[in-house]
């Protein structure tokens, strides 16, 4: 990043922050960045470097907006519904409610699918690990 082609904005405030030996100038520029720098400026206006940092991503995005959509493998036509996905739906929701209901971690219960008889994918079971200490929370026995 070179600062001698970053553009002269104007300052609007100067906030010291950080303690004793570590102290910090965040100098508020008009194009809305802020530029952090051990000593405050005296000058009305000072080089915005994450002016050109901003300048170097719009490039790239632009060159990446000339680029062509890679073409759809499924034709639009077909219908967008996943029964699998849904089910995971599912499966997140009872998962969710058991981790609320027993005050539990997320990763401590799983709940196990397998493909039912139908064909179709099933919540079969549901597992759930726990240390002692809160089963007694569980039981009642605190």
């Amino acid at each position: 990043m070179n600062l001698k082609k970053a553009p002269q904005k104007d300052i609007l405030s100067i906030d010291r922050t950080g303690s004793w030996g570590k102290v910090e100038y965040r100098h508020r520029l008009a194009c809305g960045h802020t530029e952090v720098r051990k000593r405050p400026s005296s000058a009305p206006k000072i080089a915005c470097s994450w002016c050109v940092v901003a300048e170097e991503k719009q490039k790239e995005l632009e060159s990446l907006a000339t680029l062509e959509p890679m073409p759809l493998e499924v034709p639009p036509e077909e219908p967008w519904y996943d029964a699998d996905a849904e089910h995971d739906i599912d499966a997140g929701r009872l998962r969710a409610g058991l981790v609320l209901a027993l005050g539990l971690s997320p990763e401590a219960v799983e709940v196990v699918s397998e493909v039912g008889d139908d064909g179709e994918l099933e919540a079969r079971y549901v597992v759930v690990f726990m240390d002692l200490s809160t089963a007694y929370r569980l039981a009642g026995f605190d």
